[in-house]
C-alpha cells in the first residue's frame, strides 16, 4: 500500500486557483481587446465618413465653379478653393471633413502631424496619351480606449490610429477628351484593326486627339493633322509620317475612362421600335429612341435632334445620298431618358457596323459610343464636319472628300466629378 506524504496535500487546490486566475486574465484581456477593436471600427467609420464628406464638398465646389478635366491644374484658384474654402455655403474639402468628424464626436483640425486631422493633395499623373487629375482628401483619427484589465500587463494608454483617403476627379469627357478612339488592342493587319485612315483627302481633327489601344495606320494619300490634341498608339503604327504629331505610349486607356452607363429603354418616355419604323419617323421627337434591327438611311433628308439613338443590335448605315441632321441632347434642360451628349449608343454586345456618310449639308453632333462595333466616317462629295467623339472597337476615317472632326466638350458626353474611397 502506497503511503501519502503530508507535504503533497493541497497541491490540486493551488493548481486550480492558478488556472482560474489565468482563465479570468484571458477573459479580461478578451473584454479589453473587444473594446479596443470596437473603438477602432468606430474611428475608421468616422474617418471614412469625414474623408468622403471632404471629397463630396470638393466635387461640388468644382462642379459649381466649372472646374473640368480640360482646365484642371493644381494652381487653378478654384481647385485650391475646392480644398480650402471656408465659405459655409460652399465649403472646401477640409472644412467639410472637420464638420463631419465633429458629427461623429471626433475633433480634428488641419494639422495631421499628430495623426488627428485632415489634409489635401492635388495631383496630376501623366500616362502618355492621358493624365489622371485628382484631389486626395486624407483624414486621420487617433482614439484612446479606457481598459479595465490591460493596464496590469501593459503600461500605457491603448490607442487606435486610422486613416482614410478619398480621391476626387473633376468632370471629364469620355476617354479624356480624345475625338477618335479605337479600343482594339491588336497589332496592325491591313485596315482591319485599331484606328485607320484611308482615301485621297486629308483628315483634320480639332480640339481633341486620336488614341488607339492597338494599331494606328494610314493607307493611300491622306495626311492626318491634329490641332490642340495628340495622336497616340499603344501597339504599332503604320506610315507614321502621315500623322502630325504622333507618339507611342505604353498604357492603354483604362475602362473607367470610356464606360458610359446605358440608357433606360423601359422609361415611360422612351420610344421602342424596329429599324424600319425608325427610318419612317423623320423628324423624330426629342428623347430616347431604342432600336432593334438594322437602320439604313439612303436618300432624302433625315432629321434627328435632341436625341439618343440606342442600337440594341444591328447595323446603322447612313450613305452619301442622304442629308442627315443628327444632334444629341444638351444637359440643360434635363433630357431624360436621353443621355446628354450621347448621339448614338451601341452596347458592348452589339458588334455590328456603324457607317456615317452624309452630304456636305449633313451635321453630326454628339458622342458616338460603340465599344464593340466598327465605326466608319466617310466624306465622298464635300468636306463634312463631324462635331462628334467616336469611341469604337475599330474606327475608320477616309473617303474622297475631306473629313473634319471637331471635338467641343460641351457638345459631347461628360462624366460628373467622381469620388473614390480607396484607402
Amino acid at each position: 500500500m502506497k503511503k501519502r506524504h503530508s507535504s503533497e496535500s493541497g497541491q490540486v487546490l493551488v493548481l486550480l486557483v492558478l488556472g482560474v486566475v489565468v482563465l479570468f486574465g484571458f477573459a479580461a484581456l478578451a473584454v479589453d481587446g473587444g473594446m479596443v477593436y470596437s473603438d477602432r471600427r468606430h474611428a475608421q467609420m468616422g474617418s471614412d465618413a469625414s474623408s468622403l464628406a471632404g471629397g463630396g464638398a470638393a466635387a461640388l465646389y468644382m462642379e459649381n465653379h466649372y472646374v473640368i478635366y480640360g482646365n484642371f491644374t493644381c494652381s487653378n484658384a478654384n481647385v485650391i478653393a475646392a480644398q480650402n474654402s471656408t465659405d459655409p455655403d460652399n465649403p472646401g474639402a477640409k472644412m467639410a471633413a472637420i464638420a463631419r468628424a465633429a458629427d461623429n464626436d471626433y475633433s480634428i483640425d488641419e494639422d495631421i502631424a499628430d495623426t488627428h486631422g485632415v489634409t489635401t493633395e492635388c495631383g496630376i499623373e501623366s500616362h502618355g496619351g492621358w493624365a489622371d487629375k485628382y484631389i486626395d482628401i486624407k483624414t486621420m483619427i487617433t482614439s484612446e480606449t479606457e481598459t479595465s484589465f490591460a493596464q496590469f500587463v501593459f503600461n500605457g494608454i491603448m490607442r487606435n490610429t486610422v486613416e482614410a483617403i478619398t480621391r476626387v476627379r473633376p468632370r471629364s469627357p469620355a476617354v479624356y477628351g480624345h475625338a477618335i478612339v479605337a479600343l482594339n488592342p491588336a497589332a496592325c493587319q491591313g485596315q482591319q484593326n485599331g484606328a485607320g485612315f484611308h482615301g485621297t483627302a486629308d483628315v483634320n481633327v480639332t480640339g481633341g486627339g486620336i488614341f488607339s489601344n492597338g494599331c494606328l495606320s494610314a493607307d493611300g494619300g491622306p495626311s492626318v493633322s491634329v490641332t490642340d490634341g495628340t495622336v497616340n498608339y499603344v501597339s504599332e503604327v503604320d506610315e507614321p509620317g502621315k500623322f502630325d504629331p504622333v507618339a507611342e505610349v505604353s498604357e492603354a486607356l483604362p475602362p473607367s475612362s470610356y464606360i458610359i452607363p446605358p440608357p433606360n429603354c423601359a422609361h415611360a418616355d422612351a420610344w421602342n421600335g424596329t429599324g424600319n419604323q425608325l427610318e419612317a419617323l423623320s423628324p423624330l421627337e426629342p428623347g430616347l429612341d431604342c432600336v432593334i434591327g438594322d437602320v439604313k438611311i439612303n436618300v432624302g433628308t433625315f432629321t434627328v435632334t435632341d436625341v439618343t439613338i440606342y442600337m440594341a443590335d444591328g447595323d446603322l448605315t447612313i450613305n452619301g445620298n442622304a442629308t442627315v441632321i443628327l444632334d444629341s441632347s444638351e444637359a440643360d434642360p434635363d433630357p431624360t431618358p436621353a443621355i446628354p451628349g450621347v448621339l448614338i449608343y451601341a452596347p458592348q454586345s452589339n458588334d455590328e457596323d456603324i457607317l456615317l456618310n452624309g452630304t456636305g449639308d449633313s451635321s453630326f453632333i454628339g458622342t458616338v459610343y460603340a465599344p464593340g462595333a466598327d465605326v466608319t466616317l466617310l466624306g465622298n462629295s464635300e468636306t463634312i464636319a463631324f462635331h462628334t467623339q467616336i469611341i469604337g472597337w475599330n474606327v475608320e476615317v477616309g473617303g474622297t472628300a475631306g473629313a473634319d472632326v471637331v471635338f467641343n466638350a460641351p457638345e459631347q458626353f461628360s462624366r460628373p466629378a467622381l469620388l473614390e474611397l480607396y484607402k
